[in-house]
């Protein structure tokens, strides 16, 4: 790890760990409460497999993520955090709408990044993205 990533890992989140993980959640079940309201959700899609899922919704999470560029490439601070808001929203619709099989997705990531550590793992200084030590060397270039 380089002084940069030792330096920016050091620093404590700002958010306390409490209200970041209530807003999350009740994003989560406004996600939830809107795909059953409108009928987006799992129930509606019961007889499709996950990719076949993500092939139809793709568009709108793709649509946020443009929106979320334009307004941090004109940098508009409060289109900003509400762009980057709808895309963790539109990406939560995507897990629900696929289920059971959403939810364990969910739970394996989770499980995943909680088994990362600085003995397995280390930050590309460039992009800033976490990346397995060993293995895959490919991103690291």
């Amino acid at each position: 790890m380089n002084a940069a990533d030792k330096q920016r890992r050091l620093r404590p989140n700002t958010v306390p760990k409490d209200v970041f993980v209530q807003a999350v959640s009740r994003m989560a079940e406004e996600v939830w409460d809107f795909h059953n309201r409108w009928g987006f959700g799992s129930g509606g899609f019961a007889a499709q497999t996950p990719a076949d899922i993500i092939r139809r919704r793709r568009e709108i999470l793709a649509e946020e993520i443009r929106e979320l560029d334009e307004a941090a490439t004109q940098n508009e601070a409060d289109q900003v955090l509400n762009e980057a808001a709808d895309v963790l929203f539109v990406a939560m619709g995507h897990v629900e709408a696929m289920g059971e099989a959403g939810v364990k997705g969910v739970d394996c990531v989770t499980r995943k990044n909680s088994l990362k550590t600085e003995a397995t793992h280390a930050i590309r200084s460039d992009t800033g993205k976490l990346l397995p030590i060993h293995g895959k060397p490919h991103k690291w270039r």
